[in-house]
């Protein structure tokens, strides 16, 4: 049976190839700025089907470059004539597939299928711990707060420090730029406090039983707005 992951990443394969024939389309009929609004729309969606690949397989951008390096070193290899059979392009090329093959062996578990933040889950709905924290960067301090109130609302609060600069991601500049980390935040779902310093993502865990939802939440803050932060591998959970 097909996941809602992949129905999605079909539905969104399906729109970019209608986008790609409207370009084309656009550009042969001198529509050029029909043509530039379609691009923007192609970047976009390229940018959500690649967080939602890296959802379903955490090698994914890996896996990429290695068949983009070998496409290249195809070309290339094509180019030189009298080179050898064994020559460096196809040396090199063997490397690279040697390394995808090894890395399409490897059992690629998506972040949201951890079973750690399942537990930890039930175990604020069962009042063993009062709360948790997950750690993307312990030394860095960059976190999830998980805390239950007593009405079962899950509170996730998030609080970042030295990775990425607290005044652009918190400061009123940051509301002007439309895909700048807060408003990737606020779409989302989460929110500021009232007093600006953190955002926070309100759940209902009323007749809770399973945590993709948190999960695949989390794992889009991490592919989409982390993307490019220093993070620990793995991540580190921590009960109070």
């Amino acid at each position: 049976m097909k996941s809602d992951l992949d129905s999605l990443i079909e539905l969104l394969e399906a729109e970019k190839q209608f986008l790609k024939t409207c370009i084309k389309d656009n550009t042969q009929e001198w529509e050029y700025l029909h043509a530039h609004y379609h691009s923007k729309a192609l970047f976009k969606l390229n940018g959500e089907l690649r967080i939602l690949k890296k959802l379903k397989d955490p090698f994914y951008d890996e896996k990429l470059e290695l068949e983009r390096s070998i496409e290249i070193f195809k070309k290339r290899d094509k180019m030189e004539l009298y080179l050898p059979a064994d020559s460096y392009y196809e040396k090199l090329i063997k490397e690279y597939i040697d390394k995808l093959e090894k890395l399409n062996e490897r059992k690629s578990e998506p972040f949201y299928d951890d079973q750690k933040i399942d537990d930890a889950l039930f175990n604020l709905l069962e009042k063993t711990n009062v709360g948790f924290v997950l750690y993307l960067g312990a030394k860095d301090n960059l976190s999830f707060t998980f805390e239950l109130s007593a009405d079962n609302i899950l509170e996730i609060s998030l609080s970042v420090k030295n990775v990425l600069n607290v005044d652009y991601f918190f400061g009123d500049d940051a509301d002007d730029d439309e895909i700048g980390p807060l408003n990737k935040f606020k779409g989302l779902g989460f929110s500021l406090n009232h007093t600006g310093n953190k955002l926070i993502y309100k759940y209902d865990m009323s007749g809770f039983k399973e945590a993709s939802a948190i999960k695949i939440l989390l794992s889009r803050a991490i592919y989409d707005i982390f993307t490019y932060a220093e993070l620990d591998k793995p991540a580190t959970l921590v009960y109070y």
